[in-house]
């Protein structure tokens, strides 16, 4: 249970973070911060014989503030032990722990105490689903959580009642989503601002990667960009060989075919961050002429390097808004976003890319 002292207000708190950033809280952002308020109140103060809010799950379109409004909230509740993680990251040590401890006969709850030890508040952003195994992990998870009574926070791109869409797997989902909504306010933000169109998140080394197009020559050179050498070259990753296209030591160079097309995962793209924070990823096609499993892992990994702050060079002969049309999948409105804050078609950047 969170510590009481000095009361909570984190509508003060976001007021104050809005006029440092010079925007405007809209009234559906305030209705999310006046959710979270609450949370850490009525776990402050727990009333006998009702159920407090397991948590708070935030929805709505990219660039609404969602994970501004997640980080600022975490850094601020006064709750001890606390974690914050992306919903990628978390599954992949969960995995890493049910499959070290398959010989040992421990069961998923003993797994998850493990893991999340006495966390008090657990906060995931980019809660989305596309893997039936990760799915099937869902149900115990949620358990665990309100069992244990951790506050969870979420954000999501979709409500609750649209997770894991396919029709072949949403109905063994269901019983996941009436957890989420029996235990946690569900809570929209639906605004008509993209606040990363605002320039907002423009330093992190995400952003001051560049999406090169169509990727001439000269536009290499200024980037200081790797040329593929014709020589082949692998890369061990987990179980996976992986072909990149130069031996750089400083950069991970890939075409799209050999990181998209063949089946990697996301449990790889995370292994390859924490080997290195520069990335290269060359020949990307008009998506829409791609199968819809190499659209999503493209989806993917840029989440992927989006959230774990890693530099990418993007080379592709399209335009953004030609090379992303036509993909039907909702996620590619979030990738669409993530890339258009690379520097564009570029002139301007001088320095190589950095590890």
């Amino acid at each position: 249970m969170a510590s009481i002292g000095t009361p909570f207000d984190f509508p003060a708190i976001m007021e104050s973070k809005a006029r440092t950033n010079k925007f405007t809280l809209d009234p559906e952002q305030h209705q999310v911060i006046s959710g979270l308020n609450a949370l850490i109140f009525s776990n402050q103060h727990p009333q006998d014989g009702k159920d407090n809010p397991g948590g708070v799950y935030i929805w709505g379109k990219v660039g609404r503030g969602k994970t501004f409004i997640l980080d600022a909230f975490y850094d601020a509740a006064p709750v001890k032990n606390k974690r914050r993680v992306h919903f990628h990251y978390f599954f992949r040590e969960l995995h890493q722990r049910i499959a070290a401890q398959n010989n040992d006969g421990q069961s998923i709850t003993d797994v998850l105490s493990a893991q999340l030890g006495d966390c008090r508040l657990l906060c995931f952003d980019e809660f989305h689903l596309h893997d039936i195994g990760d799915a099937m992990l869902i149900k115990p998870l949620l358990d665990f959580i309100f069992q244990q009574k951790i506050m969870l926070v979420t954000t999501s791109n979709y409500p609750p009642d649209e997770l894991l869409a396919n029709p072949l797997y949403h109905q063994r989902f269901l019983p996941s989503i009436a957890l989420i909504k029996q235990h946690m306010a569900v809570l929209a933000l639906a605004g008509g601002q993209d606040y990363r169109s605002l320039g907002a998140n423009d330093s992190t080394p995400f952003c001051e990667g560049v999406y090169l197009c169509p990727g001439s020559a000269e536009q290499r050179r200024e980037c200081g960009l790797p040329e593929a050498d014709g020589k082949p070259h692998s890369l061990e990753v987990g179980y996976r060989t992986l072909a990149v296209l130069s031996s750089a030591s400083d950069v991970l160079h890939f075409s799209f075919a050999s990181l998209c097309a063949a089946p990697t995962a996301v449990m790889d793209y995370l292994a390859l961050c924490e080997r290195c924070r520069c990335w290269v990823i060359e020949a990307v096609p008009a998506l829409a002429t791609q199968s819809p499993a190499a659209q999503q892992r493209f989806i993917n990994v840029i989440d992927v390097l989006y959230d774990q702050n890693c530099r990418l060079y993007l080379v592709s002969e399209y335009p953004l808004a030609t090379m992303t049309d036509g993909v039907e999948l909702e996620d590619i409105q979030r990738t669409r976003s993530r890339l258009s804050q690379l520097k564009h078609y570029l002139t301007a950047v001088q320095q190589r890319p950095r590890a």
